[in-house]
């Protein structure tokens, strides 16, 4: 059975055209082009949960949106990027300060992945998910893929290693991802052996979001 997002996840407009969450593509910094996958991914939570004013908000609004957070709550470090620690502080620390319900954690036990990740989802709450670099060989070339879909047919399959992506739904056998603006479908099998085989479960894991009240439940 599917879990999903209970409200429409951010659809971007821009002259006439739509995107499923927003692209790191859009900044003029070129690092941010190449490592702002963190921030993207966590711009679409934000937005999503938080902070919506529209469910198609115009890419100008996004692009401005999430300069706004890389500036003050979540750096990028050229050519790293940024690591699920720090960044999850930095939406901690952005709860905080506007005095919002929820805190954030980078983690958890990998038999616990989709169980956070279903409590979210039925939260209302997107996921921010990784596939981390090769592990232990950190320049190694192995990737997780992501594929579109045509009809019940998975087509066009792209590979991403070191990368964040924004769940929106769940079921037995897939996970739906926003990513580059793009709505792509990774299977659950795959995830978890990349995890396993290629990386480790520090690094390829979920940044967990939960209400205050249920701090130490």
């Amino acid at each position: 059975m599917e879990v999903s997002l209970h409200r429409k996840f951010p659809e971007i407009r821009d002259n006439g055209r739509s995107f499923y969450g927003g692209a790191q593509e859009w900044s003029t910094h070129g690092y941010v082009r190449g490592y702002g996958c963190g921030v993207i991914a966590c711009a679409n939570v934000l937005m999503h949960t938080v902070d919506r004013t529209s469910a198609t908000p115009s890419k100008d609004e996004y692009i401005k949106y999430s300069r706004h957070l890389r500036k003050f709550y979540l750096p990028v470090i050229p050519k790293f990027g940024m690591n699920g620690i720090f960044m999850a502080l930095g939406v901690d620390l952005y709860f905080l300060r506007h005095r919002l319900p929820f805190y954030a954690y980078w983690g958890c036990r990998r038999k616990n992945i989709f169980k956070h990740m279903e409590r979210m989802l039925k939260d209302d709450i997107p996921v921010v998910l990784s596939a981390g670099p090769n592990w232990p060989n950190l320049w190694g070339k192995k990737v997780l893929n992501m594929y579109e879909k045509d009809g019940d047919r998975l087509v066009r399959p792209v590979g991403m290693r070191a990368h964040y992506v924004t769940a929106t739904a769940l079921d037995d056998e897939y996970i739906t991802v926003s990513s580059w603006g793009r709505k792509y479908y990774i299977k659950r099998s795959d995830f978890m052996d990349y995890a396993r085989k290629c990386s480790n479960f520090l690094f390829s894991s979920i940044m967990v979001i939960k209400p205050v009240k249920r701090r130490g439940t």
